[in-house]
């Protein structure tokens, strides 16, 4: 099998700490259009580094976890004057990030020998 996709994981890490790093920025700001202009500029961030990753990320729970990590900020940022509770939230994103881990290194093997029957089975070979 080979080695576990470290792409994958630094990708999955550097979603957590922008998610992170907006928490942290909404925290002293008051107005609401604030809140509406760095939730944008953050969606914005990165659906673009997604965008730019997708070819590369080989692992589902990659992806998923990225576009859930743009969900995520795009309800938290939006939502963030009304349920205004930044260690909460961040330790919500540190328990995302836990899960993503978790499924990372149990989920891989899986998605590793979904891929080589995938292949076996379109090239006409048993299995």
């Amino acid at each position: 099998m080979p080695p576990l996709k470290r792409r994958d994981l630094l990708v999955g890490i550097g979603f957590s700490a922008v998610n992170a790093g907006a928490h942290l920025i909404w925290n002293p700001i008051v107005d609401y259009w604030q809140y509406v202009v760095t939730t944008v500029v953050f969606v914005s961030i990165l659906t673009f580094w997604l965008v730019k990753e997708w070819r590369r990320l080989d692992l589902f729970i990659t992806r998923f976890y990225c576009a859930a990590v743009i969900l995520d900020v795009f309800a938290e940022g939006l939502l963030q004057p009304f349920h205004h509770c930044t260690f909460d939230n961040l330790m919500c994103t540190g328990r995302m990030f836990l899960v993503f881990f978790a499924a990372w290194l149990l989920v891989y093997p899986l998605e590793r020998w979904f891929a080589m029957r995938k292949t076996a089975g379109g090239t006409g070979q048993g299995v």
